[in-house]
């Protein structure tokens, strides 16, 4: 597999123009200040441009030069540039970012059909799988480690829509962006983030999720969001007992936004969310991940305890307001 695939694995280089003076004296690099006369052909020091470059990897998902990546490996520069296997050079196109997530598309222009990884199912990951990654980890190119699947489902605390999955594959930096290969020769994740506390503990994107950004990256270069407008939290023995609840599982509503979705919904404080569009919410963590990437303007089914009474409402998301993002 790692024959097969290394080909379609890429080394990303974002650069940056930045200005730098060399040395850190007042006139320059002369350690005896500004010389009374400076010969016509002779320059002074002074600042200088020139291009920083990162490291990242990336990987081609389809034959006619689109790459996925990290949105933090190419976030901030000015161009980017697309290291093959096979020694080739390429400037590469931003398409559309997404810095929740985590992940933007990138295109090169290349003469010939280039080598792709097929996406496989995050979904039927389970832990124990058997992984591999594929990556530049500090600058070395082409680096194979192998792993399993530790856990799913993994929150860091960035955003609240955090579900990566851990795995004891060795990912170092410069492995960001890359891909987590199952055994069957398929991306099942981006690799995203290092503990660097923790030994065995690297977190990939699902690729699950980058197959539902895909589309509204290529068209629009980025993601609209759906907003419900309502803050939830895990249910606890104290509210159970205090608001007399029927469950122990859900998203407790703790507050919800006037004017909102869900406000105009009908939806009130000490609801308990069981299910959202046919999807089970048993913890406070899994409802934004399942509003956030539900299409606006929709119609969609929410299960709720309300008072020892299980009852469905309809809502309707709308995108979500730019003053939250920010």
């Amino acid at each position: 597999l790692a024959e097969k695939l290394s080909p379609a694995v890429v080394n990303v280089r974002p650069m940056k123009k930045v200005a730098k003076t060399y040395g850190n004296f007042p006139y320059g690099n002369s350690p005896y200040g500004m010389p009374r006369m400076t010969p016509p052909q002779i320059k002074p020091y002074g600042p200088k441009k020139f291009r920083q470059r990162g490291e990242g990897s990336g990987f081609i998902i389809h034959e006619n030069g689109y790459i996925l990546t990290n949105a933090h490996v190419i976030e901030n520069s000015d161009s980017v540039q697309i290291a093959l296997s096979t020694g080739g050079l390429f400037k590469g196109k931003l398409i559309g970012m997404d810095r929740v997530a985590d992940l933007a598309l990138i295109k090169i222009d290349s003469p010939d059909p280039l080598p792709v990884i097929p996406l496989g199912s995050s979904n039927e990951l389970k832990p124990g799988d058997w992984v591999m990654a594929i990556g530049s980890p500090f600058g070395l190119d082409l680096t194979v480690t192998v792993g399993i699947i530790s856990a799913k489902g993994r929150s860091l605390g960035a955003t609240p829509y955090d579900d990566f999955i851990q795995t004891d594959t060795p990912i170092n930096p410069g492995n960001s962006g890359g891909p987590l290969i199952n055994t069957q020769g398929e991306v099942v994740g981006i690799n995203t983030a290092v503990m660097p506390m923790g030994q065995g503990l690297g977190f990939s994107l699902p690729v699950d999720l980058a197959k539902k950004l895909i589309p509204e990256l290529k068209e629009n270069g980025k993601v609209t969001r759906s907003w419900l407008g309502v803050s939830v939290q895990d249910i606890t023995l104290i509210d159970k007992e205090l608001l007399q609840l029927a469950v122990d599982q859900g998203s407790l509503v703790r507050e919800v936004v006037v004017d909102s979705p869900a406000y105009k919904a009908g939806l009130k404080m000490n609801d308990v969310i069981v299910e959202f569009d046919g999807h089970a919410i048993n913890n406070s963590r899994k409802l934004p991940k399942e509003v956030v990437y539900t299409p606006s303007g929709e119609e969609v089914s929410i299960k709720l305890v309300r008072g020892g009474e299980t009852m469905t409402i309809e809502v309707i998301l709308q995108p979500f307001p730019e003053r939250i993002i920010s």
